[in-house]
């Protein structure tokens, strides 16, 4: 066991409260798993996702008539799950978005994706367990990592459901509610974050959130002239929402210029689950944006009191920058990121720890590099800040992007408590990049 010094300033009452709050945490998650317990923490709040092309017995048929259950108390119990239609542009398909679907509405197609989460599968049911259910077993499902199995079954013909929900947003409001976070949106902007909540963190009247807010820069040059454009102005135009059980999916579309070049359009598909939010987007980067002598986008995250975390990039050294703290050119330069190596993260002392990485297609090739920001450590401050004075701002900046091409930019943001499990992030970032593999086993006379 690991003995941590308490700064003499801090309050007795002040240590009970986090420790409670670390009590609280653990305790939710251990009652959240349906019987096995999860001891990896980047998998605790994990969607796990199939493609239906690997379920045969599934296609061309009604996702209607499915449900998805796994054991509990030695009985099979429907856990939550959704078939999520797929567009023309490889995202799920909204009603009412521009771009068409990729097959027929609610009948299940190859490129389909059926989601439920990780922490739902349980030990594999009896033989016995299938006798007294609605319906018939389809397929087996079956995750095995740490030499432990975990199992949920497809079953057709049945009309049990789930009644629980882990996320939905209100695209009225903009407010989005998941098991662990909530989070204000400007209802007419994807991208205009405000009074963001992570459920049983107990701020300050000063510092009441853990993140500030998300930032955006588009930069661009032509010539001498060089502009700038934030969040604010990114013209954003809201097309619908499918909330499911497992995560909440909302389809808008976006179209970028400056200077008079069009510098990028193309459909922005942001998915929330209780482990992230991600950020794909489907753009196409005109040919002419290759007349700028300079086009980068920076986006970063800005959080609130976060003297005393820690700050690592995928290809920095391993020694920790600690937020707050004066920090060196030389020091800062060195902790940063490429497309092989895409993520950034800060630990914090309240029990959440953060990844934020950038996904592309394969053949695409930006510069992808880290940024890294402190107020508290000189840095000036970056504009606009919803709390005065809020310190560590991370983030990846892309640059030298190839025009006349169609390609998917995917920014990622998960986080969850022990990521890092000490001070060894690349584990949970290798897990969050290479979520679970999946086993469909569909030789129903070995199961049944």
């Amino acid at each position: 066991m690991k003995l941590r010094f308490i700064h003499p300033d801090m309050s007795v009452i002040k240590i009970c409260s986090r420790f409670a709050i670390w009590l609280i945490t653990v305790f939710y998650l251990t009652i959240s798993y349906a019987g096995i317990p999860v001891t990896n923490p980047a998998r605790q709040l994990e969607v796990c996702i199939i493609k239906a092309e690997k379920l045969p017995l599934l296609l061309g048929k009604s996702s209607l008539i499915y449900s998805l259950m796994a054991v509990e108390d030695g009985q099979l119990k429907p856990i939550p799950y959704q078939f999520d239609d797929q567009n023309l542009k490889g995202k799920t398909y909204i009603p009412g978005s521009s771009v068409a679907i990729d097959g027929t509405e609610e009948i299940i197609d190859p490129v389909d994706e059926l989601a439920f989460m990780y922490k739902d599968m349980n030990i594999k049911a009896d033989p016995n367990a299938f006798k007294n259910i609605e319906g018939k077993m389809i397929a087996e499902l079956v995750i095995t990592e740490d030499n432990v199995s975990r199992y949920a079954y497809v079953i057709e013909g049945n009309s049990q459901r789930s009644e629980t929900r882990y996320t939905h947003y209100n695209i009225d409001t903009g407010y989005l509610e998941t098991e662990t976070y909530s989070l204000q949106f400007d209802p007419d902007s994807m991208v205009l974050w405000s009074d963001w909540k992570i459920k049983g963190f107990e701020g300050t009247e000063s510092a009441p959130n853990i993140l500030d807010t998300m930032k955006i820069r588009i930069l661009a040059r032509l010539g001498f002239v060089r502009a700038t454009l934030h969040n604010g102005l990114v013209p954003i135009k809201m097309l619908g929402v499918k909330n499911g059980p497992v995560r909440s999916i909302v389809e808008s579309e976006i179209s970028i210029g400056l200077l008079g070049v069009k510098l990028l359009e193309g459909g922005l598909s942001v998915t929330f689950s209780s482990q992230g939010i991600e950020y794909p987007m489907a753009v196409n980067i005109p040919s002419v944006a290759d007349r700028l002598s300079e086009f980068s986008i920076e986006v970063t995250m800005d959080y609130v009191d976060f003297e005393g975390s820690r700050y690592r990039s995928a290809l920095g050294p391993k020694d920790a920058i600690i937020t707050g703290q004066k920090v060196s050119n030389k020091v800062g330069r060195q902790h940063t990121a490429n497309l092989e190596n895409p993520w950034v993260s800060v630990s914090t002392d309240k029990n959440w720890d953060m990844f934020f990485m950038f996904t592309t297609n394969q053949g695409y090739h930006p510069k992808l590099s880290a940024l890294y920001r402190d107020s508290g450590a000189g840095d000036e401050a970056n504009e606009p800040e919803r709390f005065e004075g809020s310190s560590a701002e991370l983030g990846l900046k892309l640059e030298q992007l190839p025009a006349g091409i169609e390609t998917s930019l995917n920014y990622l943001l998960y986080f969850g408590p022990g990521l890092w499990q000490g001070n060894q992030p690349e584990k949970a970032a290798f897990d969050l990049l290479n979520p679970a593999a999946i086993v469909v086993n569909q030789n129903l006379l070995a199961i049944q």
